[in-house]
């Protein structure tokens, strides 16, 4: 208790109770997440380095401040409290690894039996829903600052999912971000994504007098993933007329005038292998066009 209270205000209204750590603003963060499962605890607070334990990676926070609060409920969302040069914040990051729901057995029903489910990384879920509105809302009554690490993929959208009110939990999360009174920073951290629903759960707009977002040059951010923008915007059909305009082999057999319809079948079959032959670079070069508009300099270009 007194480890939680000593990052509270001593009254409403008071000053934060900033503390000399040790650690500069100005440092560098020496841990860089991947594009891999990681513990996001490391982003946070740090971790010995792995190829030399005597050499210490430091994270986001200062280093031993970080406290994590609600571990055992809900786990693929990560709430606490930490410093960051001194001055007391809220965080909640999000886990990257796979985690194990356990559901326990009714006890009125001798039939029940405990679920033991699986929940992805990345993604909010009813009950994580649940927690970071809680945390918010907690946060927002302890009148500290609050830093959320958006590295989210969206919300679960199963059958199971909206009958536990996943969509309720959501806007809770809304409606704890509108009422909040303190500075939010929304950080998209290095390999990290914010994308469709749980971009617009997190939009700045939602608090513009005390919400910002920011991004890591690594980062991504949009509402559909780039595979998904490539199924849709750029068809089968569509990426046909590109290499008929682009291709000079497939130009040169666009343009041969067939005499008979057999040199005219011809024709379409060689057309139909070259097309087959391009389809693979000419989606990888589609797929990275639409990454390019996930980018942090596009966001900022659109003013999101």
């Amino acid at each position: 208790i007194l480890e939680w209270l000593s990052f509270v205000p001593s009254a409403k209204g008071s000053p934060l109770p900033c503390l000399t750590t040790g650690d500069s603003v100005d440092r560098t963060v020496d841990f860089t997440p991947s594009k891999a499962p990681y513990d996001p605890r490391w982003m946070l607070e740090g971790r010995q380095d792995p190829n030399n334990p005597s050499v210490w990676l430091s994270g986001f926070f200062d280093r031993g401040t970080f406290v994590e609060t609600l571990k055992p409920w809900a786990q693929s969302v990560l709430c606490g409290r930490a410093r960051l040069g001194g001055i007391p914040v809220g965080v909640i990051a999000v886990e990257t690894r796979s985690v194990e729901c356990v559901v326990p057995a009714d006890p009125a029903n001798l039939e029940s039996e405990s679920q033991v489910l699986t929940q992805a990384g990345q993604v909010w879920y009813p009950d994580s829903a649940f927690k970071t509105a809680q945390a918010i809302s907690d946060f927002n009554g302890e009148e500290l600052p609050l830093i959320i690490f958006a590295n989210w993929r969206g919300f679960s959208g199963g059958m199971r999912d909206m009958y536990q009110e996943v969509i309720k939990f959501g806007a809770l999360i809304v409606d704890a971000l509108r009422k909040y009174k303190r500075p939010v920073l929304v950080y998209i951290p290095p390999n990290g994504e914010l994308r469709g629903g749980a971009w617009v759960v997190l939009d700045p707009s939602i608090n513009s007098d005390y919400m910002e977002m920011y991004a890591d040059r690594q980062s991504r951010g949009g509402v559909l993933e780039p595979e998904g923008t490539v199924e849709i915007k750029f068809k089968m059909r569509d990426l046909v007329k590109a290499m008929n305009r682009v291709d000079p082999e497939c130009n040169r057999l666009s343009e041969i005038s067939a005499a008979t319809e057999e040199e005219k079948q011809d024709i379409e079959r060689q057309l139909k292998a070259r097309h087959k032959q391009l389809e693979a670079a000419y989606h990888e070069v589609a797929f990275l066009f639409a990454d390019l508009h996930d980018r942090p300099g596009r966001m900022q270009e659109k003013g999101v």
